[in-house]
């Protein structure tokens, strides 16, 4: 079971949300003007997450370097910067949910009043993900231009900037008659989001990884950090 669970967190799972990303393109230019902003936000993210995913993980990839060194454990012996906090596993399931959630709420926003509310609840991920990257890729400039990094680059920056940031834009700019309710249930949707992705799934689950033996769920390599060693090799 964990083998098969190990081979499903390498490749497999990335052809997946890809295709669901296609799938969801097409069916979207098909019924884009019949679609409420809500259910068109959701797509959005839903077609972004494949490129986001891709460019964490394989293009150039070795985000999960910077996320395990910023918040794993800080003595040498305990670290596992190739998986813990930050596993194949774990960020499967964070990614997975961070696409088919939305695609849950843009149901919701066809056949119930929350289109406004899951317009919103879209909009902040996306800002979110520009700032949480933009960020991100502050701190490595800062530890790493001793070491020659020139720019504040990190991996899930461009997506953030070139997806994310206009995908919110839109929304925004297109957002009518929003009231005090409407933030109401996006807050609600938004926390309902965080809690399945991470808290309720990472959480316990980056704890089981950090158990099995080594290698199990783990990155191959530093990929885009690779070139800074002096930042992962710490230990």
């Amino acid at each position: 079971m964990v083998k098969k669970l190990d081979k499903w967190c390498d490749i497999n799972w990335i052809i997946f949300i890809c295709v669901t990303g296609v799938v969801t393109g097409v069916l979207a230019a098909v019924f884009w003007d019949k679609m409420p902003l809500g259910a068109q936000a959701a797509v959005f993210v839903a077609m972004i997450m494949p490129f986001h995913v891709l460019e964490e993980w394989k293009f150039p990839g070795g985000l999960h370097i910077f996320y395990n060194v910023l918040l794993g454990p800080k003595d040498a012996e305990k670290q596992q910067l190739d998986r813990f906090p930050m596993s194949r596993l774990t960020d499967m399931i964070t990614n997975v949910g961070l696409q088919w959630i939305p695609l849950v709420y843009l149901v919701l926003s066809i056949f119930t009043g929350l289109s406004n509310a899951t317009a919103l609840c879209m909009m902040l991920l996306c800002f979110i993900e520009v700032l949480a990257h933009t960020g991100g890729g502050t701190l490595t400039y800062f530890w790493l231009r001793k070491d020659g990094k020139k720019t504040i680059y990190h991996p899930g920056f461009a997506t953030s900037w070139m997806m994310f940031l206009p995908a919110g834009v839109y929304v925004a700019a297109h957002l009518e008659n929003i009231t005090g309710q409407d933030w109401l249930w996006a807050i609600i949707l938004f926390v309902i989001m965080m809690l399945i992705c991470i808290v309720l799934t990472e959480t316990p689950l980056k704890k089981w990884v950090y158990k099995q033996e080594k290698g199990v769920f783990a990155f191959a390599d530093a990929k885009y950090y690779e070139k800074y060693p002096s930042f992962w090799k710490k230990g």
